[in-house]
């Protein structure tokens, strides 16, 4: 009679683990189908990066050269300044192809330059996804420049791989990675600057500018002139010839200090 009774109780266990099979593991099991299929996509902006600020002095002494300038530009400078360095990546096909599936293929051309939409790692290799010009379709290759042979779709943030094989034409052709550098000026800390400010009643006009970042009013600004004829004049200690001059352009030489 025990074992009638444990036959039983065993029969029970075993039918509500059936039933915790059909029901409850299903959705687990899709779960980590999808987990399998599905690759995190770490999104990248496509923006600068700044990378460092340099302090310089940047000046245009020729001495004793004929040099001609436009209206409100430089003759003369000499300034002590910071200028900010930036990066930013751009990536280009190494040569003209195209990436070729069933449905459509992608032509890429090496002249210009394309953008990727972000990174993922797929079995323990990093890949960026280029974008293909469809929405939430996007090809993939490694750090290399080397294409993945399948595409991929972008799912509610996670990346799945497609069946379609990826065909590259010609067979060679990679993805390369350009850093491109830009920089500007963010201050000019000390020193001066002399524009040409062009011809007005007979006289030449030049703006004469000193530049003090410590000073509150951050320098000075003076505005100079002199009667229009060919011959010497002195800026501040600094002496030029004056060639010739009219209300559009000043041609100019700068001299060495002993004259």
């Amino acid at each position: 009679m025990k074992n009638k009774i444990v036959c039983l109780v065993l029969c029970a266990m075993l039918t509500g683990c059936l039933r915790a099979g059909s029901y409850d593991l299903v959705p687990v099991r899709k779960k980590i189908l999808d987990s399998i299929n599905n690759y995190p996509i770490e999104f990248v902006e496509q923006k600068e990066e700044f990378i460092r600020s340099q302090s310089e002095r940047e000046n245009n002494y020729v001495l004793n050269k004929a040099i001609t300038v436009k209206k409100g530009e430089t003759i003369l400078s000499d300034k002590r300044l910071i200028r900010d360095i930036y990066r930013s990546y751009v990536y280009r096909p190494t040569k003209k192809g195209a990436l070729q599936n069933q449905a459509f293929p992608v032509k890429l051309d090496n002249r210009k330059e394309y953008s990727i939409i972000g990174w993922t790692t797929i079995d323990g290799v990093r890949y960026a996804m280029l974008d293909s010009g469809l929405e939430d379709y996007v090809f993939l290759f490694d750090e290399k420049g080397n294409f993945y042979d399948h595409a991929g779709w972008i799912d509610d943030g996670t990346l799945k791989l497609l069946e379609e094989q990826i065909f590259v034409y010609p067979s060679d052709m990679k993805m390369q990675i350009i850093a491109k550098f830009r920089d500007e000026v963010s201050n000019v800390r000390n020193g001066y600057e002399v524009k040409y400010n062009g011809v007005k009643l007979d006289r030449i006009w030049f703006d004469y500018m000193v530049y003090d970042a410590w000073n509150n009013d951050g320098g000075q600004f003076e505005r100079i002139s002199f009667p229009n004829k060919p011959g010497l004049i002195n800026i501040h200690g600094q002496g030029f010839r004056i060639l010739k001059a009219d209300k559009d352009t000043l041609t100019y030489m700068i001299l060495t200090s002993d004259e």
